[in-house]
């Protein structure tokens, strides 16, 4: 009886060993342990894709909020003319367009706006790049006046019009 009941016990501790052995082999990750592998943290998927609407809906939603602050009229200093404008969001541009600079993709869009002041007309770019779930606004800058560019696009760089 004795040898019955010490068989018994080597096989449950038998047992044991093999589903441990299971478990760890079937519980193991692919990179398991700290990130030795693969520096950095895993990118998190976004909440809101980063399409041609969203892009017009974060300008529209960033001139507007803008706007709030000054009377419901979007303010931009005109560094050529030594002019502060008083401006209306008329319309965003198709197309949005993206691309890549300093490492960092950059959102871009031109923006068409009224002078509330005058007939003038103000074509206004907005550079954004992602920030969490949204889209942040880097730069700002008057593109044309009345259909006047000032500046044009060397690749992703810009050159001003004389």
């Amino acid at each position: 009886m004795k040898k019955d009941l010490q068989s018994v016990l080597y096989m449950l501790a038998f047992l044991s060993v093999l589903v441990f052995a299971a478990f760890s082999v079937l519980s193991a990750a692919e990179h398991p342990g700290k990130a030795i592998e693969h520096p950095g943290t895993a990118v998190q998927p976004m909440a809101k894709a980063i399409t041609a609407a969203f892009v017009k809906k974060s300008i529209e939603n960033h001139a507007n909020d803008l706007s709030k602050a000054h009377g419901d009229v979007f303010m931009i200093h005109d560094d050529k003319l030594n002019k502060d404008w008083r401006l209306k969001l008329a319309k965003v541009h198709d197309p949005v367009r993206t691309f890549e600079k300093d490492g960092q993709t950059i959102y871009f869009a031109c923006s068409d706006f009224n002078s509330v002041d005058s007939n003038d007309v103000l074509d206004i770019d907005f550079w954004m790049v992602r920030k969490g779930d949204k889209l942040e606004v880097t730069e700002t800058k008057i593109h044309k006046l009345n259909g006047e560019p000032r500046y044009q696009y060397e690749g992703v760089r810009i050159k001003e019009i004389k």
